[in-house]
């Protein structure tokens, strides 16, 4: 089985801050959104995955965020609605946050 901790699309983006792996990403959380990938059977783009203490102040992220423990990712499903895909992330076992207005629901383990 491939390492997913070390999926790229995961990466913090800060820019160079922290090498983009300030922490691993949590494998149950990774085996969750493969799952959650399964479902639709299309890509499932993540837009934040493992953020660095830096790079989550520069986004506005909470300072107890999931983010920086490798615990959550926001994600969006081209062509599925927030609800929808909100709604089978919950059925593979994520906590889930909508962002109806701007597109893509925020996971986390």
């Amino acid at each position: 089985m491939r390492d997913l901790r070390k999926k790229t699309e995961y990466r913090c983006d800060c820019g160079g801050y922290c090498g983009g792996w300030p922490c691993p990403m949590n494998p149950a959380l990774l085996d969750k959104i493969e799952a959650l990938r399964g479902v639709f059977g299309q890509p499932v783009i993540i837009t934040s995955g493992v953020r660095c203490e830096a790079r989550n102040a520069e986004v506005g992220g909470v300072a107890w965020s999931f983010h920086m423990r490798g615990c959550a990712a926001d994600l969006y499903c081209p062509g599925v609605a927030v609800g929808e895909l909100a709604g089978a992330a919950k059925d593979v076992g994520l906590n889930v946050l909508p962002y109806y207005a701007h597109g893509y629901i925020h996971v986390e383990i």
